[in-house]
């Protein structure tokens, strides 16, 4: 019974969440052509707000000498209303598409601002990933073929093989 016990237990650790785990942590490089990257620009306005706010202040004189001392006070309260705005934001989502090694891949990432690494990639182009879980480093050139090497980090929406 007891020896039994022991490969029952190796298959449970094999299928363990740590086992899987590894599997996330271990990096594949490859080479793969960029078969699309289209650019499509984001926006949207959200309200934004402060509170309004009050404050008292009672300024004044006199001289306190008893229950009947004459106190001047000059009390105000000033009210600044709640204040609404706008702000914009901005993104660009880069969907791509890669093929290589015998599988298309598809990914995504969000360029938050101008300088972001994250961009239009062209097709037809070759380059080196690098491949760890869902996330897939591209290196390339910034803006096309124009700018130093940058590594633009992508989102792994899916992974078929090529038919």
């Amino acid at each position: 019974m007891r020896n039994a016990v022991l490969p029952v237990l190796a298959l449970c650790l094999a299928a363990s969440p740590l086992a899987a785990r590894k599997d996330q942590t271990q990096t594949t490089a490859l080479t793969l052509r960029a078969l699309a990257g289209p650019a499509m620009p984001y926006e949207r306005t959200e309200p934004r707000g402060t509170g309004g706010y009050s404050s008292t202040s009672c300024p004044g004189s006199g001289v306190y000498g008893g229950y009947s001392s004459p106190l001047d006070f000059n009390c105000q309260t000033p009210y600044t209303p709640p204040q609404l705005f706008h702000i914009t934001i901005q993104r660009v989502v880069v969907h791509a598409k890669f093929e290589g090694n015998g599988n298309a891949y598809t990914v995504a990432c969000t360029a938050h601002w101008n300088g972001s690494g994250c961009g239009r990639l062209i097709p037809g182009d070759t380059f080196g990933v690098e491949v760890r879980g869902t996330t897939m480093w591209v290196n390339a050139p910034r803006d096309g073929n124009k700018g130093r090497p940058i590594r633009a980090k992508y989102r792994i929406l899916s992974v078929r093989p090529v038919q």
